[in-house]
């Protein structure tokens, strides 16, 4: 197969894509592997089925070429894995020389250190360190060392955090996973401060931590963050931040850079090594300390690849002021694609919040339309125009204004034709050339209202 840099990534796809050997490899997956793929938001429930494709070749940059050449300006980024782009070569080298040393041996390296150094040195709450492969194993380990620390079980949460038993427990994808958790986790809503006092009136001196992710789709409000800290102390409790999204893409040392509410504990994955698996729980040393008796080790927790990875990552994170870049153009596209949808006379419809450095396009049926299938429309007609989407801007250093441009005028296209479908008065249906996307949890509580339209699960 030919290396990324030999195939052409300016020619980007217009009409609809040519899927066949998508196809024909996803019949050789069905039958081998359950669901048909890895991870749930790359799967075919979350693509217009019969229109998208469903398995990717290679990416420079911004952009990704499928299995049939056809090429895209990517705003899903590895779900939000690649800040900086794809086949960056500062990562890529790191990673070649690392494995040209080895990469996972019977005693620990200093790289370990270095880059334990660096995110002590980057990240507000931590004052030590471990590393996980994947952002479950953070969240996961938080909560173990919280209730290590406080010898209490029950858990509030606001977010999603993984396939772990503790949180899937409350979803309904909680087959095999005993009944008992349910009762230990309990779900409050952002910037509402009576949910979350709800949970301990409810279990007094029970709850051993307040998991949360600090910035999603709205901003807080009325000092939100400080009074969840302020509060989960007052009863007790430690505040963790899950910075799996957040952090060294909100800013460079996450959320609680941006915010100035520095949490007990905060789990880091996504970023953190431009896609190559890493993940880090960081935090107050009396609080991490816990780990010496409470367990939490496997083989590829010092893997060298991921740890090279990362040191390059943070490095240039830190030179380039990456999150700068990120704001700067995701403001103009949040602002630009909410004025073509005010123009189109969709704004009913189809709004751009969240934070410019990784907006979401929240999407409202307003009674006419089922939401996930405004959702298929607008997917397929970006496919159409060169743009990959699931419904958020994952935006990386690589991005370019050009790719912006792409973007914008694939907006304009995919929204004026919604607006004729609107004033067809026609079931939107008849317009979605395949079988519309899927919720990966049909199960809505309080943490997950945005997440069925963003792909927020992994």
């Amino acid at each position: 197969m030919a290396a990324p840099s030999d195939h052409d990534f300016s020619r980007l796809n217009i009409g609809k894509p040519s899927i066949a050997r998508s196809d024909a490899i996803y019949e050789r997956a069905v039958r081998i592997i359950p669901a048909g793929t890895q991870t749930f938001s790359k799967g075919t429930t979350q693509f217009v089925k019969g229109f998208a494709p469903k398995y990717v070749a290679s990416g420079v940059g911004g952009r990704v070429m499928d299995v049939d050449g056809n090429v895209f300006v990517d705003h899903i980024m590895g779900c939000h894995a690649i800040n900086l782009g794809y086949t960056d070569p500062d990562v890529n080298a790191a990673v070649i020389e690392q494995l040209q040393l080895g990469s996972t041996f019977g005693l620990p390296t200093e790289l370990e250190v270095e880059v334990s150094e660096l995110i002590v040195e980057t990240v507000p709450c931590a004052e030590a360190v471990r590393f996980g492969k994947n952002g479950a194993d953070a969240t996961g380990v938080a909560v173990r060392i919280a209730r290590a620390v406080t010898g209490r079980d029950h858990v509030a949460f606001c977010g999603y955090h993984g396939w772990h038993d503790w949180f899937i427990a409350t979803t309904d994808l909680n087959s095999g996973i005993p009944a008992f958790n349910q009762e230990l986790a309990h779900s409050f809503t952002f910037n509402d401060l009576n949910s979350l006092e709800k949970i301990f009136q409810a279990h007094p001196n029970a709850v051993a931590c307040v998991i949360m992710e600090p910035l999603t789709v709205p901003e807080p409000e009325n000092d939100f963050l400080a009074e969840v800290k302020k509060m989960a102390h007052a009863h007790g409790a430690l505040l963790v931040f899950d910075e799996v999204i957040t952090g060294f893409r909100f800013a460079v040392g996450g959320a609680q850079e941006l915010t100035g509410v520095i949490p007990d504990m905060a789990a880091f994955a996504k970023g953190v090594s431009n896609g190559v698996p890493l993940s880090a729980i960081t935090g107050r040393k009396e609080y991490l300390h816990a780990l010496e008796k409470t367990f939490f080790s496997f083989t590829y927790g010092g893997e060298c690849i991921g740890l090279a990875a990362a040191k390059a990552t943070i490095e240039k994170i830190r030179r380039e002021q990456v999150p700068n870049h990120l704001w700067r153009i995701g403001r103009r596209l949040k602002e630009e694609v909410n004025k073509l949808a005010e123009t189109h006379g969709v704004d009913e419809f189809l709004q751009c919040v969240g934070y410019p450095c990784r907006s979401v396009v929240q999407i409202d049926g307003a009674g006419r339309f089922e939401s996930l299938e405004i959702k298929s429309f607008i997917q397929q007609e970006l496919l159409r125009r060169g743009v990959l989407w699931a419904a958020y801007h994952a935006l990386c250093y690589a991005h370019t204004d050009e790719d912006i441009e792409v973007t914008l005028s694939a907006y304009d296209g995919a929204f004026a034709e919604f607006r004729k479908a609107v004033e067809s008065n026609r079931p939107l249906r008849g317009f979605i050339e395949g079988e519309p996307v899927q919720p990966v949890f049909r199960k809505v509580t309080d943490f997950n209202a945005h997440i069925q339209q963003a792909g927020r699960p992994d």
